[in-house]
């Protein structure tokens, strides 16, 4: 089993996949057998996983390509012109200047037009969503997180990624229910997921296949 080692001043074994592949996390003095027994013991978990983040990248190849984005849930193309001087949405086509031919550029270009979109309308979401549930949030502020939709810290102020323009509306309902209701539970017990499931009753199948979406956080940057 291929995996890539990184020894520090830890005292436990970890494992995570990331990125198709295996990362291992030891402590300086283990021997390389110990570690190979580790992962033999959780072949099944990492098999599992592999095969996960492998139905995401087909489910995600256009965007992974960097032939579409995602908007609102629904495929949208990606076409670099050469009279285009600005970012322009029109028509269910992302036209990007010619200077945004390279990747470094394409990203860069997505980037600032996702949080252009993002800054109004996932705030007007949060507006509505916190004004239908009563739940009420100090501030709102955008976030380039890579593993996080969103957050909400012990003062009731929220951030959302901005990438979550990218998914479809009930995705960011979700996301939102669920951080409005940090703002009355600061933790995910018993009682935060019931304030979640008043406001979402089925917010269980939209939770999992948020999942899914993952990948996203980790590009654009």
């Amino acid at each position: 089993m291929d995996y890539k080692l990184i020894r520090g001043k830890r005292k436990t074994l970890s494992v995570s996949i990331v990125d198709g592949g295996i990362t291992v996390k030891a402590p300086l003095a283990i021997s390389v057998e110990h570690i190979d027994r580790f992962l033999a013991s959780k072949r099944k978990w990492i098999e599992k996983k592999l095969a996960e983040q492998r139905k995401k990248s087909e489910l995600l190849k256009p965007v992974l390509d960097g032939d579409a984005v995602l908007y609102h849930g629904a495929f949208c193309a990606v076409a670099v012109c050469p009279d285009r001087k600005r970012v322009l949405f029109k028509d269910g086509i992302l036209d990007l200047p010619e200077k945004c031919s390279q990747k470094a550029a394409r990203d860069k270009a997505i980037s600032a037009w996702g949080k252009r979109v993002a800054t109004v309308e996932l705030k007007a979401a949060l507006d509505k969503i916190s004004a239908r549930t009563g739940l009420k949030f100090a501030s709102f502020a955008l976030t380039n997180a890579k593993t996080k939709w969103g957050s909400c810290d012990g003062s009731g102020n929220i951030m959302l990624n901005w990438r979550l323009v990218m998914l479809d509306e009930i995705s960011v309902e979700y996301v939102i229910v669920h951080e409005l209701s940090h703002t009355k539970h600061h933790n995910h017990s018993a009682e935060f997921w019931a304030e979640v499931q008043k406001h979402m009753p089925a917010y269980k199948p939209v939770k999992k296949r948020l999942k899914a979406f993952s990948v996203l956080t980790s590009m654009y940057r």
